[in-house]
């Protein structure tokens, strides 16, 4: 049994596992795909997304419908962000109306099930 990192030409070879869903939107310049093999079959694999990711974004309900004040909060997450170097940006909303706002301004969703972790290294 070998570990490896699965270079992105032979990301296809994911099909059948989990990441078989998503391969095809991974960035192939950051993104990196591990991979463990018995006899050339893939056994296990995880991907490293490096991301920045937004937590706890918040609209108080009285400002919601305010569009001066979402226009100036995406504003300056755009403004830190670029500022970061960030070329894309993850968010969890957990509120139904800050998502209504995200889908209104075109923003994809990535549905994410089951139990989410910090694993500290």
């Amino acid at each position: 049994m070998t570990s490896r990192i699965l270079p992105p030409e032979e990301w296809s070879k994911l099909e059948g596992t989990l990441l078989g869903m998503s391969w095809q939107s991974l960035d192939r310049e950051i993104d990196i795909v591990l991979v463990v093999e018995q006899d050339d079959e893939i056994v296990a694999c995880t991907s490293f997304l490096p991301r920045w990711h937004m937590e706890g974004t918040w609209i108080s309900p009285k400002y919601r419908k305010k569009p001066s004040v979402v226009k100036r909060g995406l504003y300056a997450m755009y403004e830190t962000a670029t500022a970061l170097g960030a070329k894309e940006l993850m968010m969890v909303s957990v509120d139904d109306e800050v998502s209504t706002i995200c889908r209104r301004l075109g923003k994809s969703s990535i549905c994410m099930t089951g139990d989410h972790f910090s694993i500290a290294l």
